[in-house]
């Protein structure tokens, strides 16, 4: 069995992103960047983890980069999990190193799509300075991008989202991020290829944003918090289950979920044997 689950302000959460006062002898911190911590979970989140782990193979499914996903310390240097996928897809660490197998077969889908140097010089003429603040290459694979979302004119980006839908590539709104990615690296597909590799039948998932929609697809049990880019789309056609909890609060009800979904497959497979 596997849970499969991404990250930020699905699993862990900066102070900012809590959308709760929790108190501070509540929180474990997860992530440490620059000498502070930057990312927490609450010892009952962090409680149900270790109580998946003891069933199934936990695996952190993120848009991070190689480098960023690192920082999340409680991960791969506490848990010490030994599969990751980070990239958005791009990417499926294996005890700290990319899979090279995995690696050549992104670069052969991304043939289908366009170029990213042409999609950024498109982004660039539609993007203003005004609201358009700054932005990266991630891992060579795609673009985020810093805005000011006070100032965005998001029909814009709607329909900047449309035309480069022909050209292979995805946009997503995370609050002051863009991600433009390239629709055939995928955190659904990476999934499924490990899944194979470790002869799982059984995959729990969660996950926030659009582009972890691929990632939910695939799973037998998906579930997404009641905030983020998914839950603000479940009204166009988006099916999900989602927490009733917000904020911090909905990584403890995806975790009780997801550990009480494992248990009842194991007891049906037990039963069935």
């Amino acid at each position: 069995m596997i849970f499969a689950t991404d990250l930020d302000k699905t699993l862990i959460y900066s102070k900012n992103s809590m959308d709760d006062i929790v108190p501070e002898e509540e929180l474990i911190p997860v992530e440490e960047n620059g000498g502070a911590y930057t990312s927490f979970m609450t010892k009952r989140a962090i409680t149900q983890l270790s109580e998946i782990e003891k069933s199934a193979f936990i695996v952190p499914v993120t848009t991070r980069t190689i480098t960023q996903y690192k920082r999340v310390f409680y991960f791969n240097k506490v848990l010490n999990l030994r599969y990751a996928i980070t990239t958005n897809g791009g990417n499926i660490l294996i005890d700290g190193s990319p899979d090279e197998e995995w690696s050549a077969l992104v670069q052969t889908a991304l043939r289908t799509s366009a170029d990213h140097l042409e999609v950024k010089a498109m982004y660039d003429q539609i993007s203003s300075p005004e609201w358009a603040l700054r932005g990266w290459l991630c891992d060579g694979l795609f673009y985020t991008m810093i805005i000011d979302p006070e100032k965005t004119p998001f029909e814009r980006l709607d329909q900047f989202r449309e035309t480069i839908h022909h050209m292979g590539w995805v946009l997503s709104v995370q609050g002051r991020k863009v991600y433009l990615v390239p629709a055939r690296v995928t955190k659904g597909e990476a999934m499924l290829h490990l899944s194979k590799r470790l002869g799982s039948k059984f995959i729990a998932a969660s996950g926030d944003s659009l582009l972890d929609a691929s990632l939910l697809a695939i799973a037998d049990y998906a579930i997404a918090p009641g905030h983020g880019e998914l839950f603000g789309k479940s009204s166009s056609g988006f099916i999900y289950q989602f927490t009733q909890k917000t904020g911090i609060r909905a990584s403890e009800e995806i975790l009780e979920r997801v550990h009480r979904e494992l248990q009842h497959y194991l007891a049906q497979n037990s039963s069935a044997s």
